[in-house]
C-alpha cells in the first residue's frame, strides 16, 4: 500500500513544507485571446516555467514554500524575484547571476487547442544553477522537494539538480520528481531518457505524462507497448513508493509498490488555453498528499486545479487557492 507521509509531524515542525528547484521565466501572452503569434502587436507580461508555477500553486493552496534558482540580475530577473515574493514564495535561495545569462523567455497564444508557445533560452540564467548553490543544511527543516525535468537538461544544472535530491534524501526530505519533457531542452531523446533514468533512482515521487514516461523508458526494447503498471514498476523494484502517469482526457492513475493502483478523471471545462494544467495537477497533487488524503483524492484535488487553470488566461497567476479549489471540485462533482 501506499505509505502516506511518515514525517507529518516532521512536517509540522519544518521552517517549510517546500523547496521547489529549477526554472522560472517571464511569460508573454499575446493580449487577444485567439490571436497568433505572427499577427499579436501587444502582450501581457507575467511569471512561467514549470518550477515557479508548481511553487506558486503551493503557496496559493496555504503551503510554506521556498524557490531554489537562479534569475538574471537584470530588469526581468528581478521582476521574477517580485511575483515570487508578492505570492508568499521565499526568494532567500533564487539567486540572481550577473555573468550575462538571461532569464528565459516564453512567448505563448491562448488559443483553445494547439497554443502555440515559443522558447527564448539561449544563455538561460536557470541553468547555469551549480552544485555550490545547493543549500544542503535547509533540506533538514524541509518536507518535500520537487524538481523538474528541464532542471536535467544540460550542465551544471544536471549535476546540481541531481545532488539536491541525494542530499535531500539523506536529510530525511521526501523527493518528487515531475519530468516535464521539453524536446528544445535536450540534445537527444537518448540522453533524456539516460539523465531522466539517473533522478528517478533518487526520487520518492515520479510523475509525468503517458509519453514523459516512454522517454523515461527508451533503454528498453519497447516501452510504447508497455502497460502503465509495467512502467510504474519498474521503478517501483527501488526507491520510488509512488508513480503517477498522467494520460490528459483519460485522467490519470497512480501505483505504488505491491498491486496498490489508484484513478482519477478529469473535469470538462471551457479551454482558454491548452497548456499549464500539468503544472496546476502537480501542485495541488502534492499539497494532497501533504495533507494526508489518498492518491485518488489527491489526484481529483489535482485534477480540479488543472482544470481552473487551464479555463483562464495564465498559469502561474491562474493558480487557486484552497476555497477556490474547493468551491470548483463542488461544483463539478456531477462531471468528474
Amino acid at each position: 500500500m501506499w505509505n502516506k507521509p511518515e514525517n507529518m509531524e516532521y512536517l509540522k515542525n519544518s521552517s517549510r513544507d517546500v523547496m521547489v528547484m529549477g526554472r522560472a521565466n517571464v511569460d508573454m501572452y499575446v493580449a487577444n485571446p485567439g490571436e497568433s503569434l505572427e499577427t499579436s502587436e501587444f502582450f501581457e507580461k507575467s511569471v512561467g516555467g514549470s518550477a515557479a508555477n508548481i511553487a506558486v500553486g503551493l503557496a496559493r493552496l496555504g503551503r510554506k514554500v521556498d524557490f531554489l534558482g537562479l534569475v538574471s540580475e537584470d530588469q526581468f530577473g528581478r521582476y521574477v524575484e517580485h511575483f515570487l515574493k508578492d505570492n508568499g514564495i521565499g526568494t532567500e535561495f533564487l539567486n540572481r547571476d550577473d555573468s550575462g545569462s538571461l532569464t528565459s523567455l516564453a512567448f505563448a497564444e491562448r488559443q483553445e487547442v494547439d497554443s502555440q508557445v515559443l522558447f527564448y533560452r539561449n544563455g538561460t540564467s536557470d541553468l547555469k544553477i551549480d552544485v555550490a548553490d545547493i543549500p544542503v543544511h535547509e533540506f533538514l527543516n524541509t518536507a518535500v522537494l520537487v524538481v523538474t525535468g528541464t532542471g536535467l537538461s544540460a550542465s551544471p544544472s544536471r549535476e546540481a539538480t541531481l545532488y539536491a535530491m541525494e542530499t535531500a534524501a539523506a536529510a530525511g526530505t521526501k523527493v518528487v520528481l515531475d519530468l516535464d519533457w521539453r524536446v528544445s531542452a535536450w540534445d537527444s531523446v537518448r540522453t533524456a531518457g539516460l539523465v531522466y533514468r539517473m533522478a528517478a533512482e533518487k526520487s520518492d515521487i515520479i510523475l509525468g505524462t503517458r509519453d514523459e514516461f516512454e522517454i523515461l523508458l527508451n533503454s528498453m526494447p519497447s516501452p510504447d507497448v508497455m502497460s502503465d503498471r509495467d512502467m510504474a514498476d519498474y521503478f517501483l523494484s527501488g526507491q520510488p513508493e509512488l508513480v503517477i502517469v498522467k494520460r490528459g482526457s483519460n485522467g490519470s492513475n497512480a501505483y505504488a509498490k505491491g498491486d496498490a493502483t489508484w484513478k482519477a478523471g478529469i473535469y470538462p471545462v471551457d479551454v482558454k488555453k491548452n497548456y499549464g494544467a500539468g503544472d496546476a495537477f502537480a501542485s495541488a497533487l502534492i499539497h494532497g498528499l501533504l495533507t494526508g488524503i489518498e492518491p485518488d483524492e489527491a489526484m481529483r484535488w489535482g485534477a480540479g486545479a488543472a482544470g481552473i487553470v487551464v479555463s483562464d488566461t495564465a498559469c502561474a497567476a491562474s493558480s487557486p487557492a484552497m476555497s477556490e479549489l474547493e468551491t470548483f471540485i463542488e461544483s463539478m462533482e456531477e462531471k468528474f
